[in-house]
Order: C-alpha cells, then structure tokens, then sequence
C-alpha cells in the first residue's frame, strides 16, 4: 500500500537530517548492543553490520511507504540473515526501529518536521507485521 503523504515527510525528514547522519549507524549500533549485550558475539564484523542495517532499515522503511515490490523479500532477508547470527525476537527488530526514528529525531532537532516520528513509526509498524510473520 501506497502513501505519498508519508512518503513525502519521510524524505522531508531525511533532508532535515542532512549531515546530521554522518555516523548515526555506529551511534545506532552501539546504543542497540547496550540495550541488548547478549548480542555482542552475533556480529562478527560490527563495522559491516551497522551501515547496512541502518541503511538497509531506512530503504525498507521509506519502500514500505511508497509501496515498493522488494519490501516483503527485504523482510525476509533480514529475519533469515539475523538466524544465522542469533534467536532475535519480534521486540528486538522492534527495539531496532524505534531506535532508528528516535535518533534520527534527535540528532535532526529542530529541523525535524512536524508528525515525522508519526509517519516513520508507520512504517515501522508494517514492517514489524512483516517480521513477525517470518518469526512465526
């Protein structure tokens, strides 16, 4: 399902962020490994890891709002990628997410708009229906 409303705020927000997101996969990927230490030891080179979940997050996010075909294999890719590495659970994508919308946020301040978080957060929603199902 298509949504250009959110689709527009979602890239008004990535633009707001600007420069800001140099070095956000790293602060992302540290505050999650201190939220969930029992995953130090999945990632083998954390380095790789966090620029491509972070970028590969927002993609799958932002293709989400626009409808994109190659969502749900994206999905799916993350859930089967992540089982070689450990047993991660609904909550932990879940954790993942909102710490993505609330950093970028954060580190965006005033220049964020209005209801982004809102629009993020949608899809953030759908792609956690999509998480769970493979989980189940």
């Amino acid at each position: 399902m298509s949504n250009a409303k959110d689709t527009a705020l979602l890239e008004q927000s990535l633009l707001a962020l600007g420069d800001a997101y140099d070095g956000i996969a790293a602060e992302l990927f540290q505050n999650f490994i201190v939220a969930h230490p029992q995953y130090t030891k999945a990632f083998a080179n954390p380095e790789a890891a966090q620029e491509r979940m972070t970028r590969e997050t927002l993609e799958a996010m932002l293709g989400y709002a626009s409808g994109e075909w190659w969502v749900a294999s994206t999905v799916t890719n993350f859930v089967d990628l992540h089982r070689d590495y450990d047993r991660f659970k609904p909550d932990d994508y879940r954790d993942w997410f909102t710490l993505v919308i609330e950093t970028m946020a954060i580190r965006a301040g005033d220049a964020w708009p209005a209801d982004a978080n809102l629009a993020w957060q949608r899809q953030a929603d759908g792609l956690m229906q999509m998480v769970t199902a493979e989980l189940s």
